[in-house]
């Protein structure tokens, strides 16, 4: 009987352990999900089911980053997920978020807030790239042209107008570019390239939480789905292919590209060296430079702040994108030789 007890309560007790942290939604719709509420969260969950209906754009809330540049401009990703973070599991299905752990950026828009009360994150950028504070900004600019345009008379304006409309296409477009206004009368536009990476993640998509929201939104819930940031399918798979075809071409341009991550997404990549150590001050690094990194990062509120800035050249880049490393041969043998010893390894593993 008391055996029976002991493992009763050994078995409750496992039951109710706590489980790991998993990343739920940070901010939805612009709003930090632990500051609204129950209204707004049940709203938000009843408007993502909609979505996956046809024709209902024009029910998404105004996005308050994209907006500051486009009055109006309402969120155009399906399911209003703007940044995920880690939640703890604090009991009864609620979610606590995580201290210190960093907030991740799902979506390219958010990274358009202020970065401090009397500057924006293009203002930053250009004040440092153009020396002006007050940039002209073009939006999604078409970079690649098909081959067979070279067997038409080309009208380039007309196909960024036409290239603009098309989602999809980032691959063959520059996000945003500065230009100096200044310069608008001169043969030779000064300008940047600016390219903004947000992260994508794997695992569980976002219905889950969605729905657990639609059925209980009093309280913020632990995440009903695993996933986790993903990396590499950001990094190495997304921009380092952009860097690849944009850098050289720019750079032969004598045209400078900026890219702007997140302080989660720079700690992911392999330390990305100052190509330029012994450079007297940041003018002689930036003319210098061939991608120029800044780095924005969340405070508690969840306000982006200005972090760092990394002048580097596209090798040194690569280098920090690609963030692994070959194993030693010890190491991979090791490795390979417990794999073939692994009897749950049939799958894998064939002998004849």
């Amino acid at each position: 009987m008391a055996e029976e007890t002991f493992l009763r309560l050994k078995m409750s007790k496992k039951a109710a352990r706590p489980q790991a942290p998993r990343y739920g939604i940070a901010e939805w719709f612009g709003k930090d999900i632990t500051k609204m509420s129950a209204a707004d969260r049940k709203q938000y969950a009843s408007l993502c089911a909609n979505q996956q209906k046809p024709d209902t754009s024009h029910q998404a809330p105004i996005c308050p980053f994209l907006s500051t540049l486009i009055p109006g401009a309402r969120c155009n990703k399906t399911g209003g997920v703007c940044s995920i973070r880690k939640f703890s599991d604090a009991g009864n299905g609620v979610g606590a978020p995580v201290k210190g752990d960093h907030v991740v950026t799902v979506c390219p828009s958010r990274f358009l807030q202020r970065v401090s009360e009397d500057r924006s994150l293009f203002e930053w950028i250009s004040e440092k790239m153009l020396d002006v504070r007050k940039p002209t900004i073009i939006k999604e600019t078409p970079f690649l042209r098909k081959i067979t345009d070279a067997n038409r008379e080309p009208d380039i304006e007309a196909d960024m107008e036409e290239e603009s409309k098309e989602e999809g296409k980032k691959a063959g477009r520059i996000d945003w570019i500065l230009v100096k206004p200044d310069s608008l009368s001169n043969s030779e536009l000064e300008w940047c390239a600016v390219e903004t990476q947000a992260l994508y993640f794997s695992g569980g998509n976002m219905n889950s939480e969605f729905e657990a929201y639609a059925v209980q939104p009093s309280s913020v819930l632990f995440p009903a789905g695993k996933r986790r940031p993903d990396y590499r399918s950001s990094g190495p798979k997304r921009l380092a292919p952009q860097l690849d075809v944009k850098v050289p071409v720019l750079r032969t341009w004598g045209k400078k590209v900026v890219v702007v991550i997140d302080r989660y997404f720079f700690e992911n990549m392999n330390t990305l060296a100052d190509a330029y150590p012994k450079a007297k001050g940041e003018q002689e690094k930036r003319d210098n430079a061939e991608i120029v990194w800044f780095v924005v990062s969340y405070d508690e509120n969840l306000n982006l702040k200005a972090d760092t800035i990394v002048y580097t050249n596209l090798e040194s880049s690569r280098v920090a994108l690609n963030a692994t490393e070959p194993l030693s041969k010890a190491d991979f043998t090791a490795a390979l030789k417990a794999v073939i010893a692994n009897p749950g390894k049939g799958n894998k593993v064939f002998k004849t």
